[in-house]
């Protein structure tokens, strides 16, 4: 008869004799923790030989739970559910010691993750003897939860009734948490699937996807109002194909004819598209709606389709092509159509003998006819225009409005270069007849810039960068004229940059000169002031004034230059004062860009204090241009804020632009200046005379006072003193002179007892050796 023994570890196991280890250990793996007693070593199947030795059970059931404790985590409880043994795995996941758990209750790892309900049914099951399994989630002692694969079963007395409970867990916390993020990958999904459902649906376009078998996979409400004929053919894993022949047959699509060879070639082209996609056509259908289609292989291998009704788009495709293409005012072509032609042009010319030109017309003086005259007299004057443009060249030429008054003419197929000057003369004239606006009878003028291809370019931004150059050139030969670009310009052009750049290194080391010419009184001669202007010698040569100014301008210097000459001038003549003489009002020149600028007033009284000035020692010279400037409601504002501070304005060059009495009473003018240009043949020209009388006569009658320039002899002096002019500057008085030479001009006038004749001085020669 087979023995067992039972002994009691007091940790939850039984020894037992006998050589059933594989039993054993299949029956702990089965059931976790299981109570070895006599009765379940039994149920093996087979008893143990009488003859196997205490000590051998011993080690085997040793080498039992060796190896449960590498890979389980072990406790045992009395009845109440008191711990009285764990196991260092058990220690080690909870973060308490054996000491700290060992007659504490299970509720020390209670992480509040489940309901009482959840240990009420546990304690309920193992209470009845029964075996217990499941997932527990318990907090560790740093707070941390962590989730145990759970076996518990009642350890029994020799009685057979429970006295305590053997547990064997195993972390599954890994898993647990692959588990929740399994869930949320799941929901994430689910809840994408749905969204695009919603998507697809509230997108008005039609959306379908087939599989490589061309099979309906997905589509929306919209997709089946595309084609309503075929709607019953429309539904989940049908087939393409068939949609697509249903709607034919029923007629859904416009083909070329109503017969069944070209129905079944629409069909067999549509099928063709369908399976190699990627080409966007449009589909036009029965009831009159033109659908958009375009179709893309997906990553996936779903044939992926979306249909936009562009009906108002196609319907008005003829009205936006016009649009897009032409000038809205005066129904020329505009910029963008220039420029593909261009480049059309350009590219065939290549492969021909023949010349073509580009022409850039601009007209002169336009925006004084929308100052004078009103926006809707300019534009009747360039509506008017752009029709002789237009039949002054052949119709096979293209005629542009860049924009503004700026139009461009692209002229092909000429044989020489004398046939583009034919054609600018040609141009010129046309342009220069007089226009009826309203009452008016005008005589407008235009500058041509020419430049011919290929020779002047091989692109279109090349070929308009000369045109620009040469019309720039018109413009400063003195309008109404046309210029050729030419090797020599576009070298000029070069010579340009170098000379801003050298510009931008004078100003910044300081070689930008200020030179002083006197003004006086007419009849006396007494001086009254000096105008700044300024003055640029590089190694080489003496950079004219106006080329300075060009310059300046080109490279948006011309802020930067202003206040460099108001700042030196300034300094010059408070060491003039300082040294007792008296330079009187010193005049400078503002540019536009300067009085366009909010804070120059203020800029300008904080000079004036620097330098211990006074407002009404300072006077703001501006030409007709600035004050025909767009932006000349804010100069005008400038002007008025400099006159309320005390400084005086005068207008420069008057009498050869366009202003008018209406400038003249908006702008706070308190001088005019009358250009050197009237003043030179006053005493030959009788026109030129009446001019000069005119202009002093009109300053006089509106409260200003007169400056006459380019005064250079004693019969203009005493012409412009008898007409009752007020001051006198020209080389008679004394040419422009740096701060040496004027003062010794100071110097020598305050020391001679008259003021007539002019003085004829050391001072004199001495400005004049400096230009």
């Amino acid at each position: 008869m087979t023995e067992i023994l039972p002994l009691d570890l007091g940790n939850g196991f039984w020894r037992c004799s006998g050589r059933r280890e594989e039993r054993i250990l299949d029956m702990l793996h089965t059931q976790g923790s299981a109570q070895l007693d006599a009765k379940s070593v039994a149920r093996i199947g087979h008893p143990l030989p009488e003859d196997t030795s205490s000590a051998e059970a011993d080690a085997d059931l040793a080498a039992f739970r060796t190896a449960l404790d590498q890979q389980a985590i072990v406790a045992a409880t009395d009845r109440a559910g008191v711990i009285t043994a764990v196991n260092d795995l058990f220690c080690e996941i909870s973060q308490y010691s054996r000491s700290e758990l060992v007659g504490q209750s299970h509720n020390i790892l209670n992480s509040r993750h489940h309901p009482s309900s959840f240990f009420k049914g546990m304690w309920r099951q193992i209470g009845s003897g029964t075996l217990w399994h499941g997932d527990i989630c318990n907090r560790a002692k740093d707070g941390s939860l962590y989730w145990v694969d759970t076996t518990i079963v009642p350890k029994r007395g020799a009685d057979g009734r429970i006295t305590g409970y053997v547990s064997v867990r195993y972390d599954i916390t890994a898993r647990k948490a692959a588990e929740a993020a399994l869930v949320r990958e799941n929901q994430r999904r689910l809840d994408a699937q749905l969204l695009l459902h919603d998507i697809i649906e509230a997108v008005p376009n039609g959306i379908s996807a087939c599989d490589a078998n061309g099979r309906l996979v997905l589509f929306n409400s919209a997709f089946k109002d595309c084609y309503p004929l075929a709607k019953q053919a429309i539904f989940e894993n049908a087939l393409f194909e068939d949609v697509l022949r249903m709607a034919t047959e029923k007629g859904q699509f416009v083909l070329p004819l109503d017969t069944d060879a070209a129905k079944a070639a629409f069909i067999a082209s549509r099928l063709s598209e369908f399976q190699t996609p990627g080409r966007q056509f449009v589909q036009h259908l029965s009831d009159g709606r033109w659908l958009q289609v375009q179709e893309r292989l997906s990553q996936s291998g779903h044939i992926v389709g979306v249909r936009t009704d562009v009906s108002e788009l196609k319907q008005a495709e003829r009205q936006i092509k016009h649009q897009a293409e032409r000038d809205a005012l005066t129904g020329l072509y505009n910029r963008r159509v220039i420029l593909e032609r261009l480049a059309r042009v350009l590219n065939s010319s290549r492969s021909s003998e023949k010349l073509g030109a580009l022409i850039i017309v601009d007209l002169d003086g336009f925006k004084a006819i929308n100052d004078n005259y009103g926006h809707d007299a300019g534009d009747e004057l360039l509506v008017a225009l752009a029709a002789r443009l237009k039949s002054t060249v052949r119709q096979s030429d293209v005629v542009a409005r860049l924009g503004g008054d700026e139009f461009a003419l692209i002229i092909q197929n000429l044989n020489a270069e004398r046939d583009v000057v034919r054609i600018a003369e040609k141009l010129l004239r046309s342009l220069g007849q007089q226009v009826k606006l309203g009452r008016r009878l005008i005589i407008p003028s235009a500058s041509l810039g020419v430049a011919v291809y290929p020779r002047d370019g091989s692109t279109p931004k090349e070929l308009l960068k000369n045109a620009d150059l040469a019309l720039y050139q018109a413009k400063d030969s003195g309008r109404s004229t046309y210029v050729i670009c030419t090797q020599e310009l576009r070298e000029g052009k070069i010579r340009r940059a170098s000379m801003i750049k050298a510009l931008r290194t004078a100003m910044a080391r300081g070689q930008i000169e200020m030179a002083l010419q006197p003004q006086v009184k007419a009849g006396t001669a007494e001086h009254v002031g000096f105008e700044a202007l300024v003055r640029w010698k590089t190694r080489h040569l003496t950079v004219p004034p106006t080329e300075l100014i060009s310059l300046a301008e080109e490279a948006g210097l011309m802020v930067q230059l202003g206040y460099y000459i108001i700042d030196k001038s300034f300094k010059t003549i408070k060491e003039l004062m300082d040294l007792g003489l008296n330079p009187g009002r010193v005049a400078i020149n503002a540019a536009a860009d300067q009085l366009r600028q909010p804070d120059f007033s203020q800029r300008l009284r904080a000079l004036i204090e620097l330098h211990e000035m006074r407002p009404q020692d300072v006077e703001v010279e501006v030409t007709e241009n600035v004050i025909l400037e767009r932006a000349s409601d804010r100069i005008a504002t400038t002007l008025q804020e400099l006159r309320d501070i005390g400084v005086s304005i005068a207008l420069d060059d008057f009498g050869t632009g366009y202003a008018s009495l209406s400038h003249l009473k908006r702008f706070p003018i308190d001088r005019l200046k009358i250009d050197r240009s009237f003043v030179r043949d006053m005493t030959s020209d009788n026109d030129d005379s009446v001019i000069a009388r005119t202009v002093i006569s009109l300053a006089h009658s509106l409260g200003m006072s007169v400056v006459a320039e380019g005064v250079e002899t004693e019969e203009q002096f005493r012409f412009l003193s008898n007409y009752g002019c007020d001051f006198i500057q020209g080389y008679l008085i004394g040419k422009p002179m740096f701060a040496d030479a004027a003062r010794t001009y100071l110097t020598e006038i305050s020391n001679r007892g008259r003021l007539w004749p002019p003085v004829a001085t050391s001072a004199i020669v001495a400005a004049e050796s400096a230009f």
